[in-house]
């Protein structure tokens, strides 16, 4: 196997589980709606919040791209 191989399993690897950590954190925040029969309905994410958790993802995404650029 490599280097490039081994270096997207162990990206994947970590990303799905920064995923189901933000998935579990996100959960115990909010108050979840039981309706019975139907199951348990979340509330919606207001927009803004929505484009302030992307523009932190960008952010995060920018900064491990500029770790491979030459230290000046």
């Amino acid at each position: 196997m490599n280097l490039r191989t081994r270096v997207m399993i162990i990206g994947g690897c970590i990303g799905g589980l920064i995923g189901v950590l933000a998935a579990y954190l996100y959960l115990r925040s909010v108050p979840v709606d039981a309706d019975g029969e139907e199951g348990a309905e979340l509330p919606s994410v207001q927009p803004g919040d929505a484009i302030k958790l992307s523009l932190g993802v960008l952010t995060v995404l920018r900064q491990i791209a500029g770790l491979g650029e030459p230290a000046e």
